[in-house]
């Protein structure tokens, strides 16, 4: 395996071989953002062992010190943990390479493949090629070619699959299918389809079956289950009351048992259903945001009430927002969604935003994305690298922002030419802290330039260049401090002086954290626990 072609997923603690590594590689470094490292020599092969799940930046190192090569991989118990998300909605055989390239150069790890379907009751396609419910070409040979594609960098090919969507033509020799609104019609999504009942055991049936198959068939591994964060008030067939949140358990129990092996996603459409439970293993929840949840700040909540157990350590699910920015300063446009991202990775989720030909979302129906520059995707990336660097981070220990940030008992203090806050404010510093036995984390992002803090809303590049970051320690010289700036020393973690300085309740590091292109992060880490194995 060539290094610069590694994308792929492996389980933890077996083996991972690097092949092809660069003319002079003595020995390659798997490390870890929470400081951790596996160091192994070269013998023609790196072999890389009992590696946990996480993001690993892996470096190809000479005899003199010179990192030759660096790739980001994540490592997990299976296929799509952790998500990094990316989409893909073209199917035209001249599409499926420059789509290809793009997702790899994301490091994507979970694809949803967005209306391939040739009708939302039975989605696979009778013909060689078919046209989707809104009219699109799809070429199934070029569908079955993006799917294998993805699938070979390691990635999950998730079909988009909407829980209840029927055609109008199905139903109508189905009604008992359906969900009913209190004056009797039918529930329904416009004119486009109508909704079933997700809770009924002849939709599930004929659902798993005829999803099952196009999977089978096209080589799909993962299904995005789509809903729509109505009905709020529906009635099955006989005019009893449905709970919602049971019918999709429901229904998720469902397909967990016709497809054990898939990874799913289920959409809770703005926190729709609220507190739900998911099935053990195999899927992740996901969010897609809508009004009244227009700013950064309601990210934090809205994941939170997706949850049943909010506040928990580790991941907290996925994030789909669709920033209408487009429309004037590119600069600027591009700087909400890359510092959309940013807020994501530190509130400890994961953010669907790009994909297909360097691309960008900004509407709901994903084919009306906007294409990126050259320049403009490079940025991108550059965003993205840097995420990947330091999510581990923001994924393990307990967020205590809430309890630090700007509350005058709090052991973490930041100095800065804006206010700071522990949510993504308009014309401040967003600041999160994350602690674990051994390291702490303070992530800042900065955004000053952002007028009013909306996701929907352009952002000038911000006006600070360096915050102040004190912790308060028990034993300052215990801890060795160490910070990623983007945009600076290759995006890496580098070592910097900390100051110890006198605080009201002992003894505080402090530290001057950069800010060059808008987001740092430090790590402090006690001497005793940033070891090499």
């Amino acid at each position: 395996m060539n290094l610069s072609d590694l994308r792929s997923f492996y389980r933890t603690g077996e083996e991972v071989v690097l092949e092809d590594l660069p003319q002079g590689t003595a020995h390659v470094v798997a490390r870890r953002a929470t400081g951790e490292c596996t160091d192994v020599p070269v013998d023609r092969v790196a072999r890389i062992e009992g590696l946990v799940s996480g993001t690993y930046a892996l470096e190809a190192i000479s005899c003199d010190g010179k990192i030759l090569f660096e790739e980001l991989t994540t490592v997990g118990a299976h296929p799509g943990e952790r998500p990094v998300l990316g989409f893909a909605t073209s199917f035209a055989e001249s599409s499926v390479a420059p789509v290809l390239k793009w997702l790899k150069a994301l490091r994507c790890t979970v694809v949803q493949v967005y209306d391939w379907m040739g009708s939302y009751s039975e989605p696979l396609g009778s013909q060689t090629n078919w046209t989707d419910p809104l009219g699109r070409p799809v070429s199934g040979d070029a569908l079955r070619s993006l799917v294998a594609g993805i699938r070979a960098t390691g990635a999950v090919a998730q079909a988009y699959a909407p829980v209840c969507a029927s055609d109008p033509t199905f139903v109508s020799s189905h009604p008992e299918l359906l969900l009913y609104r209190g004056d009797g019609y039918p529930e329904r999504l416009g004119d486009l389809l109508v909704i079933a009942d997700p809770a009924n055991r002849e939709w599930q049936c004929h659902w798993s079956a005829v999803y099952g198959q196009a999977a089978d068939q096209i080589g799909f591994d993962g299904f995005h289950l789509d809903t729509y964060g109505y009905p709020r008030a529906a009635l099955d067939s006989r005019g009893t009351a449905v709970d919602m949140r049971l019918a999709y358990a429901s229904f998720l129990r469902a397909v967990r048992e016709a497809r054990p092996a898939e990874l799913l996603s289920f959409n809770q459409v703005n926190g729709v259903p609220a507190r739900f439970e998911l099935p053990a293993d195999r899927v992740f929840r996901y969010t897609e945001t809508w009004s009244p949840n227009s700013a950064w700040r309601h990210f934090e909540a809205l994941l939170d009430r997706t949850n049943p157990s909010p506040g928990a350590p580790g991941w907290r699910g996925a994030i789909a927002c669709y920033p209408p920015v487009w429309k004037g300063d590119r600069a600027a446009s591009l700087r909400t969604v890359t510092c959309t991202e940013a807020i994501a990775t530190c509130l400890g989720a994961s953010l669907l935003v790009f994909g297909d030909q360097d691309g960008a979302l900004r509407d709901p129906y994903y084919p009306r994305y906007e294409r990126l520059t050259a320049d403009e995707a490079e940025t991108v990336l550059h965003w993205r690298r840097f995420a990947l660097r330091c999510r581990d981070l923001f994924l393990e220990g307990e967020d205590t922002s809430w309890c630090e940030i700007g509350d005058e008992n709090g052991s973490v203090v930041l100095v800065g030419a804006a206010s700071v806050h522990p949510e993504p404010l308009g014309q401040a510093l967003f600041a999160r802290v994350v602690r674990q036995d051994g390291w702490i984390v303070v992530g800042v992002v900065d955004l000053t330039g952002s007028a009013d803090g909306q996701w929907s809303q352009p952002t000038a590049q911000g006006r600070c260049r360096s915050v102040r970051v004190r912790v308060l320690l028990e034993r300052p010289e215990e801890w060795s401090t160490a910070v990623a700036v983007l945009g600076l020393s290759g995006d890496r973690f580098t070592s910097v002086p900390g100051t110890v300085i006198g605080h009201r309740e002992g003894r505080a590091l402090e530290v001057n954290m950069q800010l060059a292109a808008g987001w740092s992060v430090l790590r402090l880490v006690r001497s005793s626990e940033h070891h090499r194995r």
